[in-house]
């Protein structure tokens, strides 16, 4: 960040190098870059379009799925509904010194930047967490999605779909026009 041509990219590195990161933690997030970068994209491709995006929902998930794989098997177990982050297990937290006073005010922790973090296997747990999430937060009827997007001349290749999956929106779309057509044909009779 610091040899970046952007002068506000290198006045962050330099705020960061202040703060004493460790090889690992840059070389952590130097990875971690790489995982969210699929989500920028996908935000300036999908953010105050003039025009429709539906269709190209389908292709952006999977494009980010297929990003955050990770090597491991195992989905973590995240509960949704409690304000936790990914990160909160390995930051280290100082309670503050006053520990007799007893006050109904929420007491702050102090996190130690100072204090280099464990970033073994941060990208992984990254990647599992947001595949977890992706996964809980995207349901949507894939139907009227695959519909959409082989109806879009920008993607009707589908490109992003296996084969299967592409006959399957095919035959779904013969269905549909083929029920459209007898129903018009009923009512101009």
């Amino acid at each position: 960040m610091s040899r970046d041509s952007d002068s506000m990219t290198r006045k962050d590195g330099q705020r960061l190098s202040k703060i004493n990161l460790s090889n690992d933690e840059w070389i952590a997030i130097k990875q971690l870059i790489d995982v969210l970068e699929p989500f920028a994209s996908a935000t300036k491709l999908l953010e105050g379009s003039k025009y429709a995006t539906i269709s190209f929902m389908n292709n952006v998930i999977t494009a980010i799925k297929n990003g955050v794989q990770s090597t491991q098997n195992v989905e973590p177990n995240i509960d949704f509904t409690y304000p936790i982050t990914v990160f909160d297990d390995d930051i280290g937290i100082k309670d503050p010194d006053n520990d007799d006073e007893v006050d109904d005010h929420p007491k702050w922790q102090k996190i130690l930047i100072n204090t280099p973090q464990d970033c073994k296997d941060l990208t992984e747990k990254v990647k599992l967490a947001l595949h977890t999430a992706i996964n809980y937060y995207w349901i949507v009827p894939q139907n009227e999605g695959m519909i959409a997007t082989l109806l879009d001349p920008r993607c009707k290749s589908l490109n992003f779909a296996n084969e299967s999956q592409k006959n399957q929106t095919k035959a779904l779309f013969r269905e549909i026009y083929n029920e459209k057509r007898q129903e018009l044909s009923t009512i101009q009779q």
